[in-house]
């Protein structure tokens, strides 16, 4: 019979004592990401593996990605328990003026993670990931990714397969296991969706065939590029996106099929857990024309050095990161004046707050890298043509009407999937407390006996765990906006949260404007 949490349940969870750290001792882990992996998806139909091992275990009914809800985020957030303004990896694509004063940067990639860790003194990530906290405790870790986001698990340099070896998108840390891979299992897929084996498949057998070859170690992370693909090409819902989550959820019944042959199924933890959530495209629009026409020199890419005052819009699509070059206050103002009569704007953040608008700190964004203005795009809950709700304007995007998109404060975008099962998990619960990527981190430490180096911003899913893990204390809603008065009509905005123990968990914000 499967169990609903109720707080008071919850509040008499045991309490912290170092000693736990030892509890989980000789189990493995292993992460499991499904990329875009909306959870009202998970049924016996869609997921049928995924569907029992929630009967198992744990299914976390109010899981949240960090903002912005986008991967590359996500993948470091939920890689090192913290912030975007803590690990500093804030958007997909950011403007690093030291690595490219001209134009946005692709944070997954390589080339890029080299330039910041030459730049930073190896910070590019700020922080240390699950993999490298669990290698320096010696253990052992290993990445496997069909997208390039796995990279960020796992980055650095070396020479041979002694110091881990990291999977990403058909590269590999150290080079030298790429050409075993191309032998065993041919040339990395092309990225289509439709072809067979899909990478999923290809980066799943490498996982478990020769990853593991010599044994399933302490901690395993696995990245799925479905169906994050074909939502954005067909939207969420779709027959294409079904398939894409069917083919997901035969590669984690591979990687359970795996884990029992190998005789160590009744000693792994499995979590299953999505980066982000999902909307379908209701329009698509240029916020750099839409600016130009308002009589500010906006560009997406810069042509020279840029002088004080020139603004660079970077789109993420869901979100728009606005760069004020000198941090102009004058010409940050026009911008956030601007975005308060647009129609599509949901919620602006700033970096020290103006009237309308909520600080950069307020969601954690407020990294040294951060832009000048942070807007998430205006959503509804309206349906698209097959039923799914979430509707979600974009900005500057590849995909448009009746396509995919993510990465703003839309319910759906900030709502994604856990589900955990094994040893140390409760079986047959429905968890109703906020959780978050940034929990599942220091969970594993928790679960392997590992003390993180510094305290993370995720706290430990006690009510989760058959292991006593740190009390529950606070459970606090919360809920914030503003307004300002414009010359024909009021902008107001706001921003739905929770918390737990001091982990602040965004549910939703949009904004709108009301005529005078």
């Amino acid at each position: 019979m499967r169990i609903g949490l109720i707080l008071f349940v919850l509040l008499a969870a045991a309490g912290f004592s170092p000693s736990t750290f030892a509890a989980g001792k000789n189990r493995h882990v292993v992460v499991m990401v499904w990329d875009g992996m909306r959870p009202d998806f998970v049924t016996e139909e869609n997921t049928p593996t995924l569907y029992r091992l929630a009967q198992e275990g744990v299914t976390f009914q109010n899981h949240h990605p960090v903002y912005i809800s986008s991967t590359e985020v996500n993948g470091t957030a939920i890689s090192t328990g913290a912030y975007p303004a803590h690990d500093g990896i804030l958007a997909n694509k950011e403007y690093r003026p030291e690595i490219d004063p001209l134009k946005f940067i692709h944070t997954e990639d390589m080339a890029a993670a080299r330039a910041g860790d030459a730049t930073s003194h190896g910070h590019y990530v700020r922080l240390p990931t699950l993999a490298e906290i669990i290698r320096r405790a010696g253990g052992k870790a290993v990445v496997a990714g069909a997208k390039p986001v796995a990279l960020l698990a796992d980055r650095a340099d070396r020479t041979d397969a002694s110091a881990g070896i990291n999977l990403f998108a058909g590269q590999t840390l150290p080079s030298t296991i790429l050409e075993t891979l191309k032998n065993k299992f041919g040339e990395f897929p092309i990225l289509t969706g439709t072809n067979n084996p899909t990478r999923n498949d290809w980066t799943t057998q490498a996982l478990i065939d020769t990853l593991w070859k010599d044994g399933v170690p302490e901690f395993s992370f696995l990245w799925m590029n479905e169906p994050d693909l074909s939502q954005h090409m067909t939207g969420p819902g779709s027959e294409r996106s079904l398939a894409a989550i069917r083919n997901a959820d035969d590669n984690l019944d591979r990687v359970l099929k795996a884990l029992a042959a190998k005789g160590v199924r009744d000693t792994t933890d499995v979590l299953v857990v999505s980066d982000h959530g999902f909307s379908t495209v209701s329009s698509s629009v240029d916020l750099v024309d839409s600016l130009l026409q308002a009589g500010i020199h906006a560009t997406r890419q810069f042509k020279a050095t840029p002088a004080s005052g020139e603004v660079l819009v970077i789109s993420n699509a869901g979100s728009v990161l606005i760069y004020v070059i000198g941090h102009d206050p004058k010409m940050t103002q026009q911008v956030v004046d601007f975005l308060q009569g647009w129609s599509h704007t949901g919620v602006i953040f700033t970096r020290q707050q103006m009237p309308g608008t909520f600080s950069l700190n307020q969601i954690h964004v407020d990294a040294a890298t951060a832009p000048d203005v942070l807007v998430s795009m205006r959503w509804t809950a309206d349906k698209n043509d097959v039923g799914v709700p979430g509707m979600l304007t974009s900005d500057g995007s590849d995909y448009g009407p009746g396509q995919g998109m993510h990465v703003s404060l839309s319910h759906f975008d900030m709502h994604n999937t856990l589900i955990a099962a094994g040893p140390d998990f409760r079986s047959g619960v429905f968890d109703a407390l906020p959780t978050g990527n940034v929990d599942v981190a220091p969970t594993v430490l928790w679960i392997l006996g590992i003390q993180p180096p510094e305290k993370m911003d995720g706290r430990v899913l006690t009510e989760a765990l058959t292991v006593k893990g740190p009390k529950i204390n606070i459970f606090e809603p919360g809920h914030i906006e503003t307004e300002r008065e414009q010359k024909k009509s009021v902008w107001h905005q706001y921003l739905n949260f929770t918390e737990v123990n001091g982990v602040v968990y965004y549910d939703e914000g949009n904004g709108y404007q009301t005529p005078k």
